[in-house]
């Protein structure tokens, strides 16, 4: 596996020609802004500084008769008009945390028998209400109420109604016995040449009950930025293009920024991903971009914290 994703750029180069930005209706994508602000910097708990402290020890995790499962819930919704059209839709695979004993038997606020289910319990509670705030921020209302004042419109206009309204969560989720990281695409269409896309993420410390950023493993950051750097240079080179070009001119700045707590930082089993939505760092035509460093690399790099969740 390649130290690093291509996310298949558009087949011509000259992506400094596209606009930064694709329009959308003023209010809709104002309120995706917010949203996208708000999911990004949810698990802020610190000032992110260059070279990180080293984070206390962690509390003891589940105790071993408990097991904890993070899977996708999918669900959906369609709203119509009173003619039957379909004005908007949203179908969400939101992750869900549910706690077990040994022997199958659901832990939950009705069963918790000791104290240490019941702690068990609110880590849990922690881990699914951020995702139930997640649903409420996404505000599909404020999309369906778009969408029906545009299907009125276009109805006193006698336009046709060709693409509904819509909103996705795809979500993929990565689980160890110290933490879980979930990755997030989320997509929406409110008009306009085409759907725009949102990547998010969100890493869950299993032993401290709370969500962490990428930036508390870390003693260093700047050698990790610096490997971000030539991995951009890398993939700007393949295309024949500086990487002032390929990507914007503050690429750096972006890429500098990676350890903050607004940036979208998940791992797997053998990486930490550093992902970009189109537009955010190059050109709508450059789609995704995504940097993938192998754990093994950053190793010298983490502090006690980091040792601890990604190597114990």
């Amino acid at each position: 596996m390649n130290s690093e994703i291509h996310q298949n750029p558009a087949a011509s180069k000259p992506y400094q020609d596209a606009p930064r930005r694709t329009p959308l209706r003023a209010f809709y994508g104002l309120v995706i802004l917010a949203l996208a602000l708000t999911l990004l910097t949810a698990c802020a708990l610190h000032t992110v500084t260059t070279t990180q402290t080293p984070a206390p020890e962690p509390p003891a995790g589940l105790p071993d008769s408990i097991i904890c499962e993070i899977e996708t819930a999918p669900e959906s919704d369609i709203s119509r008009a009173d003619d039957g059209s379909i004005l908007a839709a949203y179908t969400y695979q939101l992750p869900v945390m549910r706690l077990y004993r040994r022997n199958g038997a659901p832990v939950n606020d009705e069963t918790a028998a000791s104290t240490q289910e019941r702690n068990a319990v609110q880590m849990a509670d922690t881990f699914n209400q951020a995702f139930a705030q997640w649903r409420t921020e996404a505000d599909f209302p404020a999309l369906e109420e778009l969408a029906r004042g545009d299907y009125a419109q276009k109805l006193e206009n006698q336009e046709k109604w060709e693409n509904h309204y819509e909103q996705g969560l795809e979500s993929a989720v990565y689980q160890t016995n110290r933490f879980a990281s979930i990755s997030g695409r989320f997509y929406y269409y409110a008009g306009g040449a085409h759907p725009n896309t949102v990547l998010l993420g969100w890493n869950y410390d299993l032993e401290k009950a709370s969500f962490f950023y990428a930036g508390q493993l870390f003693q260093d950051t700047e050698t990790v930025t610096a490997e971000l750097l030539r991995m951009a240079r890398e993939r700007a080179q393949e295309w024949n293009m500086a990487p002032q070009e390929f990507f914007w001119e503050n690429y750096a700045d972006i890429l500098g920024a990676w350890s903050d707590s607004s940036a979208v930082v998940t791992f797997d089993e053998y990486y930490m991903n550093i992902s970009f939505s189109p537009s955010e760092i190059a050109a709508y035509a450059a789609g995704e971009q995504m940097f993938s460093i192998p754990r093994t690399w950053l190793k010298p790099y983490l502090n006690a914290y980091g040792e601890h969740l990604l190597f114990s």
